[in-house]
C-alpha cells in the first residue's frame, strides 16, 4: 500500500520528465514515478482544492484520497489524454463528494438534534402502549424474542437508533416498503401477543 505521502517540498513542474510518462509509470506499478507525480503536480492541485472549498485540512486529506485511490485503482486506469485534466476533476469529485458527505452528515445531526424529543416522544408512547403492567412487559420480551431477526434489526433501528426507513432501508439493503412491513408486522405480532393477555 501506498505509504501516507506528507506535503512535498517544491518541485519543478517543468522537469525531465512528463506528467504523462509518470502517469504511465505508475499504473504500471511504479511507486517512486506515483510520488513524484504526486510532488510535481501537489502546489497545482492544492491551488485548485483551495478555490474549490477554502479549507487546509480537507484540501490536503482530498488530495491524499485521490493518489490512494489512483494507487489503488491502478490496473484499471489506463493512459489519460491530459494527466493534469485527470487530476484535477479527479479532485474535484474527491473534495465535492466529502463536502456532501460532511453536509449530510451535518444535516443528520441537526435533524437528530431537533426531533430527539419527539423521538423519545414517540418510543415513551410505544413503550406505555405496550407496558401497562409487569405481567405484560414480561409478555412483550417474549413477543420481541419470537420475531425474525430481520423484524428485530428493523425494530432496533427505528425505535431504538431513532432512523428514518429510508435510512433502514439503506443499512438493511431492503427497499423502503420492506423496512416498512417488517417494522409493521414486527409491531402486529407484538400488540397481538400483548392483547391476548
Amino acid at each position: 500500500m501506498l505509504a501516507k505521502i506528507t506535503k512535498p517540498k517544491q518541485w519543478n513542474s517543468e522537469s525531465s520528465e512528463s506528467w504523462e510518462k509518470l502517469w504511465l509509470k505508475s499504473i504500471n506499478g511504479d511507486r517512486n514515478a506515483l510520488s513524484k507525480l504526486y510532488c510535481y503536480s501537489y502546489s497545482d492541485l492544492y491551488k485548485y482544492g483551495y478555490k474549490i472549498y477554502p479549507d487546509n485540512a480537507l484540501v490536503k486529506d482530498g488530495i491524499q484520497e485521490l493518489f490512494l485511490n489512483i494507487w489503488g485503482n491502478r490496473n484499471s486506469l489506463s493512459q489519460a489524454n491530459s494527466v493534469k485534466s485527470y487530476l484535477f476533476s479527479s479532485l474535484r469529485r474527491v473534495l465535492l463528494r466529502r463536502l456532501q458527505k460532511n453536509r449530510n452528515q451535518a444535516v443528520r445531526n441537526r435533524t437528530y438534534e431537533q426531533n430527539s424529543f419527539e423521538q423519545i416522544f414517540n418510543c415513551e408512547e410505544l413503550l406505555i402502549h405496550f407496558e401497562t403492567e409487569r405481567y405484560k412487559k414480561q409478555k412483550l420480551m417474549e413477543a420481541l424474542r419470537l420475531l425474525t431477526k430481520r423484524q428485530k434489526e428493523a425494530v432496533y433501528l427505528k425505535f431504538y437508533s431513532g432512523l428514518s426507513n429510508n435510512e433502514i432501508s439503506k443499512i438493511m439493503d431492503l427497499n423502503k416498503q420492506s423496512v416498512y412491513n417488517h417494522i409493521s408486522k414486527a409491531i402486529n405480532r407484538m400488540q397481538e401477543f400483548v392483547q391476548v393477555l
